[in-house]
C-alpha cells in the first residue's frame, strides 16, 4: 500500500503530531508499506527527500512555534503518477485541504485524524472574542471533517467531542502507540541528572509539555508548591511555550525557585530518560485528545496523577497506573503525595503503569490503522 500523510507540523518540530507521524511511518515501513509524508520546510536544512516532500513554510503571526504553509510545490504536478492508494491528513490547516484537493481531483480516499481539541485552542487567535473563536473552530471543524471519509481519534472522549459537532463521517478511535522496548540504563539517569543539577535523594516529579495555557500550567505550579510542603520533591519541567517566563517568575515569587528546574525542549531520546530518572508525572492538562507524552512514561514505570477530562481518561482507565483526580486542587495534592509518601501503593502503581502502557504498543496501533485504510480503500472502491 503507498500512503501519504499530509500534515501542516512535522520534524525537526516536537510535538505530539509530528511524534505520531513518525511513529506510524516508522511501523508502516516496517511491515513493507512506503510511506511519504508532505509537510512544511520549517529551516534550510530540511530539504525535500523522496519520502519527505517539504512546502515552505512561514512562521504564525500569533505564535512563533506554528507554521502557515503555502501550499505550491513542482510535486503537485506529477502528483497522479504516484499512484497514493490512500491520503491521511493530520492537521486541518492548509495541507489538510490539500488533501482534500487531491483526493477529490484524483479519486484516493481521505482519513484524517482529529489530534487537537481546537475550541480550546482559541486565545492564540486574540482577533477574535473568546465565544466567536469557539463557535467558529466547531463551525469549521464540521465544514472540513465531513468531508473526510474516515475520521481517526485518539480518544473516547474526542470521539464524542466531535459527534457534538454534528460531525456524520465514521470514526474510529486509534491512539498513537509508543515503542515498548527501549530501556534506560543507570549511567544514563546519572548523566541526567548530573547534567541537570538534580538531587537523586529527593523525588523528582516531571511535567512534559508545552508551556501554554491550554496546559493549565498554572494549576501545576501550585499543585506543587503544594506537594512540597509535605514532601521535599523537585519539579523538572520539559517543554517550552508561551508561558514559559511566567513560571519561572511565579516560581521565584513562590520561593519555590531552586526546586523548579526548567529544560526547555529536548531531543526525544532524552525525554525518555528524563522520565526513568522521574518518580512521579505530574499532567493537570485538560485538553489532551490522547496524552502520548503520558504513555511513554508510564512505560518506564513512572506513575502519573492527571485531571479526569479528555484523553487521559482512557489512559488512565480504573487508574491503573496513578490517579486520575477531580478538578480540585486538593484531591490533585493529596494523590501526589500518597503515591510519593507509600512506598506499597507506589510500587502497585509503578507496576500498573508498565503493562498499562504496553497495551498502546505502536506495533499494535499500526495493524489496527492498516486495517481500517484496507476497510476504507474497500468501502471507496465500491462506492
Amino acid at each position: 500500500m503507498k500512503i501519504g500523510i499530509l500534515s501542516d507540523t512535522y520534524l525537526p518540530q516536537i510535538n505530539g503530531v509530528s511524534t505520531s507521524i513518525e511513529t506510524f511511518k516508522n511501523e508502516f515501513e516496517k511491515k513493507g508499506h512506503e510511506v511519504v509524508i508532505i509537510g512544511p520546510k520549517v529551516e534550510s536544512d530540511t530539504p525535500s527527500t523522496e519520502d519527505v516532500w517539504r512546502f515552505r513554510s512561514v512562521p504564525f503571526p500569533f505564535q512563533k512555534e506554528y507554521r502557515l504553509i503555502l501550499p505550491i510545490s513542482r510535486k503537485l504536478k506529477g502528483f497522479e503518477t504516484h499512484k497514493f492508494d490512500i491520503l491521511h491528513g493530520q492537521t486541518p490547516f492548509t495541507l489538510g485541504y490539500l488533501s482534500l484537493y487531491l483526493g477529490k481531483k484524483y479519486k484516493i480516499p481521505i482519513v484524517h485524524t482529529y489530534h487537537t481539541y481546537f475550541e480550546k485552542y482559541m486565545h492564540y487567535v486574540p482577533l477574535l472574542p473568546k465565544k466567536m473563536g469557539i463557535k467558529y473552530a466547531k463551525f469549521e471543524s464540521k465544514k472540513f471533517y465531513n468531508r473526510c471519509d474516515q475520521i481517526v481519534v485518539p480518544s473516547t472522549q474526542m470521539k464524542s467531542a466531535l459527534h457534538a459537532y454534528q460531525i456524520n463521517k465514521p470514526v474510529e478511535i486509534i491512539p498513537t502507540g509508543i515503542r515498548t522496548d527501549r530501556s534506560v540504563s543507570s549511567e544514563e539517569k546519572h548523566t541526567f541528572l548530573k547534567r541537570w543539577n538534580l538531587d537523586p535523594t529527593k523525588p523528582i516529579s516531571i511535567f512534559v509539555g508545552r508551556l501554554g495555557q491550554e496546559k493549565n500550567i498554572s494549576f501545576l505550579i501550585d499543585a506543587f508548591n503544594k506537594i512540597k510542603k509535605t514532601v521535599d520533591a523537585q519539579l523538572l519541567v520539559i517543554g517550552d511555550g508561551p508561558e514559559k517566563k511566567w513560571m519561572e517568575e511565579k516560581v521565584i515569587e513562590l520561593g519555590i525557585d531552586t526546586s523548579v528546574t526548567f529544560t526547555g525542549y529536548l531531543k526525544h531520546k532524552d525525554i525518555f530518560i528524563a522520565y526513568a530518572s522521574s518518580d512521579l508525572i505530574l499532567f493537570p492538562s485538560k485538553t489532551e485528545t490522547q496524552g502520548l507524552s503520558l504513555l511513554e512514561g508510564l512505560s518506564v514505570g513512572t506513575p502519573a496523577v492527571c485531571i479526569n477530562s479528555m484523553g487521559v481518561a482512557d489512559i488512565l482507565h480504573q487508574n491503573r497506573g496513578g490517579f486520575l483526580c477531580q478538578d480540585s486542587l486538593d484531591n490533585y495534592v493529596q494523590a501526589a503525595i500518597n503515591l510519593l509518601s507509600d512506598s506499597t501503593l507506589y510500587s502497585q502503581k509503578s507496576n500498573d503503569a508498565i503493562i498499562r502502557s504496553h497495551e498502546f504498543s505502536a506495533e499494535k496501533m499500526a495493524e489496527k490503522m492498516l486495517d481500517l485504510y484496507k476497510s476504507v480503500v474497500e468501502n471507496y472502491n465500491k462506492r
